[in-house]
């Protein structure tokens, strides 16, 4: 699991540098790497998000925190602006 917290300016982009706010890795010190530069990678590749202006506006207003997860999907209340990424299933 690797956790994110940043914010989104207007046109839904990232402003700044994302802070990592939390790591808990497994597997050998290359798997770890390439699992924490896979997440990288893709706020890279998602951002930034297609906003209306209306939204737009409002995206300053709260942090955003994003967890990718490469367990078992659990259930989980979204309580506030906590967004948790599940990884695939891997098909044998």
């Amino acid at each position: 699991m690797i956790a994110y917290r940043f914010g989104l300016d207007k046109t839904g982009a990232i402003r700044g540098k994302p802070l990592t706010t939390a790591r808990q890795l497994v597997g050998d010190r290359g798997a770890r790497q390439r699992y924490e530069e896979a997440a990288s990678a893709a706020l890279s590749r998602c951002f930034p998000l297609r906003v209306t202006p209306a939204f737009g506006a409002i995206l300053g207003e709260s942090p955003i925190y994003l967890r990718f997860v490469n367990t078992k999907p659990t259930a989980a209340y979204q309580i506030n602006s906590n967004v948790t990424i599940f990884a695939p299933p891997v098909r044998h």
